[in-house]
């Protein structure tokens, strides 16, 4: 079974367990790839507080206005994708 977990706290603080890779990062979009498929969070002012990849742990700040999955995680990440 899958460790994935996503909490999210007043829209203003998400902790998601079961992240393999951060893909890219901006203050207004984050893309993951975690145990369940990618994971797309757009919001404003996004900051990561936390990562740990050994744990699969990232803990994000900042206004969340949208999360949104695709159905499978992204493999090689940022330069397996310019690679292809």
């Amino acid at each position: 079974m899958s460790k994935h977990q996503v909490k999210l706290s007043g829209r203003e603080l998400i902790e998601i367990f079961g992240v393999i890779e951060v893909i890219n990062f901006s203050e207004v979009e984050i893309s993951l790839a975690t145990e369940l498929g990618s994971l797309y969070i757009k919001g404003e002012d996004l900051n990561i507080k936390r990562l740990n990849l050994d744990d699969g742990e990232l803990i994000i700040e900042g206004y969340v206005i949208r999360l949104d999955y695709s159905e499978q995680a992204t493999a090689g990440g940022f330069l397996g994708n310019l690679f292809k």
